[in-house]
Order: C-alpha cells, then sequence, then structure tokens
C-alpha cells in the first residue's frame, strides 16, 4: 500500500494523498535542481492536462530545493498540479523498497493505493500516457 503522504504545498496549502483514495494518482518525485526534471517537466504537464478527464490526480514532491526556485520552476513550466515541499527528503521515505534512488522518479498508484507502475528517470507522455490510461480503466 501506498505511504502516507501528506506534507504543506509550495504554495502552503495542506495535501493529502488519503483525499485522493479511489482514483488513480500520478507522484512525481522532483527538483529544480535536476536537469532531467526539467526536461520532463512539459510532458508530465501534458500527462496531467489530457488524463484529468479519466479522473487522475497529480501530485509532485518536491526534493533537496528551496521554495523560490521551486516555486519559478513550476512557473515557468506551467505545473498546476500541486506539490508537496519536502527540503528533507522525507515524505518519499515511505515507499519503503520502492523509495526513489533517482530524481525524476514518478509513481503510478491504482484506485487501490497499490503502485502500479515506476518509472526512474525522465518519462515521455507517449510512453506513459498509455500506462495510466490502462490503469485508469481498471474497475471503472
Amino acid at each position: 500500500m501506498t505511504p502516507a503522504l501528506k506534507g504543506t504545498t509550495l504554495d502552503g496549502k495542506h495535501a493529502d494523498i488519503a483525499t485522493m483514495r479511489g482514483d488513480v494518482v500520478v507522484i512525481n518525485i522532483w527538483g529544480s535542481w535536476c536537469a532531467p526534471c526539467r526536461k520532463e517537466a512539459p510532458e508530465l504537464r501534458k500527462l496531467a492536462e489530457k488524463t484529468e478527464p479519466l479522473g487522475v490526480h497529480f501530485l509532485g514532491i518536491d526534493i533537496r530545493d528551496n521554495r523560490t526556485a521551486a516555486k519559478a520552476f513550476e512557473r515557468n513550466f506551467g505545473i498546476t498540479y500541486p506539490s508537496i515541499y519536502d527540503p528533507g527528503s522525507r515524505t518519499v521515505t515511505g515507499f519503503k523498497q520502492l523509495a526513489a534512488r533517482a530524481v525524476p522518479t514518478t509513481y503510478v498508484l491504482d484506485k487501490q493505493g497499490r503502485v502500479a507502475a515506476l518509472s526512474i528517470g525522465p518519462l515521455t507522455y507517449q510512453d506513459f500516457h498509455p500506462i495510466i490510461k490502462d490503469i485508469a480503466a481498471e474497475n471503472a
């Protein structure tokens, strides 16, 4: 099962994955300092936009970063989904053996909160859209 993921977003709001239970959730571990994260940001934005009608939620976890740089990253790449601000990288340890070992890492959680797909390194829309779509279609 998914770890308890909650915290304060870059915008100062509270985010809690528990409120997304029953839906497919894409969790992306990133940092503004990460070149591969900059490469994948437009792909994630497009995935979020195209899968929202399927009831898919996106949640970022910004690690080892400063708030100003992270907010600029989101603004520059047009990221509209929330990101938990986690400069100490504590949130990701809850994934235990699946904990992110590289940045970016992306998890797709099924409607039961289980890790159904995992990408280590930058993903592409073309490769990941069918995966998310299939997971969202399960038990639809």
